[in-house]
């Protein structure tokens, strides 16, 4: 069985799902950037990891194509700041620049993503509007790396937390959303989450048992799910813009194919802002 080895190691296997759309007879969107960061080594380890439970592999790919989606709505209307939270291979900061746009990605300087990813761009000459800021957003001062790095609390941001909550303890999620709503005036937040009954292993489904078993054995355990988004945005006043399971993705984006796995009901992904904006 491969080893992740740590929370940022999924990164590679994300990216390696991510970029497998490319081959698609009619792609859910579109990532020729991500290749420049994969080898024979993540290749491997992203079909074993796969082989294990194939639906993980359009839960990325779903998620994606729904956060291009809100992304490119944002900036349609002029938001023109984007922090990528742990953002490890994303290619966005490429793929999706508009003029007057400036990405943010945060990333832990230990796992020398970042790194990677500027070199690999800067290698084959692409330029990004791009700032890479190494640290931890959850134990580092938040606003503080962003303001260090020229973030304007100003200015609408989107902020984008795709496949990081799962990982982190609840009072962990509390604090960073405490943080982006006390000191950004204007933002939208788009992240993707688990129903509790999945990391309760009460969803009555054996193979989703089995496949939270092995994240655990490879040392990326899923920690913490939600019974109730609405209610607990609330309480930390924000608003739910929009919802949707994985399920109602697929019947969006992929309406001609069946279901393919039952844990599609369980993985939702949403957009929150400030109450009341």
């Amino acid at each position: 069985m491969p080893e992740i080895k740590n929370v940022s190691g999924t990164a590679f296997i994300i990216a390696e799902f991510r970029a497998e759309e490319n081959a698609a007879p009619d792609p859910l969107y579109r990532d020729e950037i991500v290749r420049l960061f994969l080898d024979r080594n993540s290749a491997q380890v992203a079909h074993q990891v796969a082989q294990s439970f194939p639906p993980v592999k359009d839960m990325v790919k779903l998620r994606t194509r729904y956060f291009d989606d809100v992304l490119s709505q944002q900036l349609a209307l002029g938001y023109r700041q984007v922090v990528i939270l742990g953002s490890g291979l994303d290619t966005r900061a490429v793929r999706m620049s508009a003029p007057g746009v400036r990405y943010f990605e945060i990333d832990q300087a230990a796992t020398a993503t970042l790194q990677l990813k500027a070199e690999r761009l800067a290698a084959n000459n692409i330029a990004a509007e791009v700032t890479y800021i190494p640290g931890d957003y959850v134990k580092d001062d938040l606003i503080a790396l962003l303001e260090n790095n020229h973030f304007n609390l100003q200015l609408p941001t989107y902020f984008l937390w795709e496949g990081n909550v799962t990982y982190l303890e609840q009072e962990d999620i509390i604090a960073v959303l405490d943080t982006i709503r006390n000191h950004v005036k204007h933002f939208k937040l788009s992240l993707d989450y688990l129903s509790n009954r999945v990391i309760a292993k009460t969803t009555g489904y054996v193979e989703l048992d089995d496949y939270i078993e092995q994240l655990e054995q490879r040392g990326a355990p899923w920690i913490t799910g939600f019974q109730d988004m609405a209610g607990f945005t609330k309480s930390l006043g924000l608003d739910i813009v929009e919802t949707y399971s994985a399920a109602q993705l697929h019947d969006r984006y992929r309406p001609q194919l069946p279901l393919p796995s039952p844990i599609f009901q369980f993985y939702f992904v949403c957009t929150i802002t400030r109450s009341g904006i």
